[in-house]
């Protein structure tokens, strides 16, 4: 009996050695912008995320910011205390593994401003064991330059004292001309500019000769960069008539001229076949009444023009909002011959509660992406593309600059996501660790393995009382020979 026991008791000291792990998973913390650089005066979305090796039914940590360059504006958590500069406290029952918080600041000076999670503590069962546990803490540095100075130059009306302008003024046009009388030896230019800290110096011949006089007027952006409008004004000969296509001035400016963040720009009517990009048909579209050529994806979901910037030769494909009268680059790159067209993500969707919206540099733009909260995964950006005329979730891979469609990762929907969650056991197991479940079912075996013990001595207890109640009946039996049979000498007697 002592030999089965220690055999088993020896067995299950074995058993637990192999499968209780040596600790748990530690937890950590990232911190995530919505625009890793920012100019002075601009709002700035700060993300912190927290995981936890389990789920965590309580948590605590401080936001702490740079106070000298930021200021506090909001967050998505409703009982915050921010009273303390440079640091935010927050305590809370996320009730999960995971929970990210959102916190908006302003940015007040240039520099590097950092904004980090410190002594974060989450409340969970690790080994079975509930208390509190120590997580890592995460930082990040966020970006503060100079304000971007406005470059528009543009002239939003332009008149003269004397006189009409041909042809009618159009912010883009920089050529006129005028005819004044004879009798006309001064005169005045009436200009106002579209960016009103934007800056006019007139240059103007003062008397007026007969005959044509020059006047140029240079504005100057607050970015310092010029633009020139020039005014060729007719002196005409005393009695000389004025000219007949004076009055009425008439309108000419080019329809396919526009203007592009205070820079001129020109649609181009002819697509070379070259730079149609491919997965896109070459047609035509209407733009203000006149037919341009224009690429559209087989899905019809995307429109595009090319223009090109004045004075320069490259051209590129921009789609056009009718309805705010502007174009917007078409941000796309080019892998392996196939053209993928970066697009917003379905308005209906969300992503895994473990990624956080980011942007993302690829090629020569910034891109609205997603990350996963593992910072060692930072080299893929989940982005949302149009390719061969058909929508999906892509990953891009910012070390190798390859880009192919999501396998492992899927969008979900805005009202999936919010189901609030089960609180049954199938659900608190799913959530927890691999460590987690490995410790549960260690001590449900271990568990299983007690009761069968215990039964086992049971079983053994009992078996031996019942051995000890035969011996005590075996040692009463009865010595026939010493019993005198009375009956059989009253027999003789009679």
């Amino acid at each position: 009996m002592k030999k089965i026991l220690c055999l088993f008791v020896s067995l299950l000291l074995i058993f637990s050695i192999f499968i209780f792990p040596a600790s748990a998973a530690e937890g950590k913390s990232v911190i995530a912008f919505s625009s890793n650089t920012v100019t002075v005066g601009s709002n700035v979305t700060v993300t912190a995320t927290v995981t936890g090796p389990s789920r965590m039914d309580g948590l605590n940590f401080i936001l702490s910011y740079d106070a000298d360059k930021l200021t506090f504006v909001s967050s998505n958590f409703p009982d915050i205390n921010a009273n303390n500069a440079g640091k935010i406290k927050i305590v809370d029952e996320p009730k999960a593994t995971s929970k990210s918080y959102s916190f908006v600041f302003k940015s007040k000076v240039t520099g590097g401003a950092s904004v980090a999670v410190e002594s974060p503590v989450a409340s969970c069962v690790v080994n079975n064991i509930p208390g509190d546990v120590d997580l890592n803490s995460g930082s990040a540095t966020l970006n503060i330059k100079d304000v971007e100075l406005p470059s528009n130059a543009n002239l939003k009306s332009l008149s003269l004292s004397v006189g009409n302008i041909s042809p009618v003024f159009n912010a883009n046009r920089t050529n006129y001309t005028a005819s004044v009388p004879f009798e006309t030896q001064t005169i005045r230019v009436y200009a106002n500019t579209a960016d009103a800290k934007a800056k006019i110096n007139v240059q103007r011949p003062d008397p007026l000769v007969v005959g044509q006089n020059t006047i140029t007027l240079t504005v100057t952006a607050q970015n310092g960069a010029q633009k020139s409008y020039k005014i060729v004004v007719t002196r005409r000969q005393q009695g000389e008539n004025p000219p007949t296509t004076e009055t009425p001035p008439t309108e000419t400016t080019n329809p396919f001229d526009v203007n592009i963040s205070g820079k001129n720009y020109q649609i181009l009517q002819q697509i070379p076949v070259e730079n149609v990009l491919k997965g896109f048909t070459l047609t035509t579209a209407d733009f203000k009444g006149n037919q341009v050529q224009v690429i559209k994806d087989k899905s019809n979901t995307i429109t595009a023009y090319f223009l090109k910037e004045s004075g320069a030769e490259a051209v590129a494909p921009y789609t056009y909002n009718a309805e705010l009268e502007s174009f917007e680059l078409l941000k796309y790159i080019t892998v392996n011959d196939t053209v993928y067209v970066f697009t917003d993500f379905p308005e209906d969707t969300v992503m895994p509660s473990n990624y956080y919206s980011n942007f993302t540099q690829i090629g020569n733009f910034s891109v609205k992406s997603y990350l996963n909260i593992d910072t060692q995964l930072s080299d893929f950006s989940y982005v949302y593309c149009l390719v061969n005329g058909e929508s999906g979730l892509y990953c891009y891979d910012s070390k190798e600059g390859t880009i192919q469609r999501a396998v492992n990762v899927h969008l979900m929907d805005v009202e999936a996501s919010t189901t609030p969650e089960r609180d049954d056991f199938l659900s608190r197991f799913n959530s927890l660790t691999t460590n987690g479940k490995v410790l549960l079912i260690a001590m449900l075996v271990a568990a299983l393995c007690f009761v069968v013990l215990v039964i086992f001595l049971i079983i053994m207890a009992i078996n031996k009382l019942f051995k000890k109640d035969i011996d005590i009946d075996q040692d009463d039996e009865f010595d026939f020979e010493d019993v005198i049979v009375v009956g059989d000498d009253n027999a003789k007697n009679d």
